[in-house]
């Protein structure tokens, strides 16, 4: 019970500090800012923290999750410190290693707990090709100016991983809720929202930064409420899927 009090707390002090950072950040970022965007982190890896010992779940699967949301936030700290390139290709690269660590968690993971689960299968990638056409759309809507060809090649091998992972995150939840497993509906629910969070942040994290839109309060609010929302879904996965 005292695990699940504290539990709740840590989504208390995220409804709480969200808001209040995104307050801090505006119209510029600074140490106010940085000292509660680290907090808010802090809460989405302290409820995978908690999901583990609440379940009782230390399987290949719980800490090969919490290794990815470490890595988002060291990735909150370096695109937040300082507005340097090296410190953007640094959160950059964090993030993107935190979404493979994911991946590698839900690929690892179908096939243990169903094992007629086929990892390619027409499903999936016409679900995976629909999400890359609406982001090719969006991208001419809002005109996004990628530049120069490598910043491109790198924001589309970014967000064909982060399809990847969020099509894999929701088919591991869709089947562990139709295997009948303890949780119901719910892993399917955390799995699929959060990694559906996640695609909306950083797609709108693109249109803020190459589409002109930085000035945009509304667009950053959603951005960011999607983003500490998601990763706090994707961590409270670690209730239901042990493997």
């Amino acid at each position: 019970m005292a695990l699940w009090i504290v539990f709740g707390l840590c989504l208390g002090v995220e409804a709480i500090c969200t808001p209040w950072y995104l307050k801090a950040l505006w119209p510029q970022k600074c140490r106010k800012s940085l000292i509660l965007k680290m907090v808010c982190s802090t809460m989405f890896v302290s409820v995978g923290v908690l999901s583990m010992f609440i379940a009782e779940n230390f399987s290949s699967y719980a800490i090969t999750m919490l290794v990815g949301l470490v890595f988002g936030w060291i990735g909150d700290y370096f695109l937040h410190a300082k507005p340097t390139d090296v410190y953007f290709v640094t959160g950059f690269i964090s993030f993107l290693v935190g979404h493979i660590f994911y991946i590698v968690a839900y690929v690892k993971t179908l096939p243990t707990l169903f094992t007629d689960y086929k990892m390619f299968n027409i499903p999936e990638l016409i679900i995976g090709g629909i999400v890359l056409v609406i982001a090719f759309v969006m991208m001419k809507v809002t005109k996004m100016k990628m530049t120069p060809k490598i910043v491109a090649f790198g924001i589309w091998l970014y967000f064909c991983i982060l399809t990847f992972m969020f099509v894999k995150a929701t088919a591991l939840g869709y089947h562990q809720w139709q295997s009948g497993a303890d949780g119901g509906i719910l892993p399917f629910i955390v799995l699929t929202l959060g990694s559906f969070f996640f695609v909306l942040s950083d797609a709108t994290l693109g249109v803020i930064m190459f589409a002109g839109q930085k000035k945009n309060y509304p667009l950053k609010i959603f951005n960011i409420i999607t983003y500490f929302w998601g990763q706090i879904m994707l961590a409270s996965s670690i209730l239901f899927i042990n493997a």
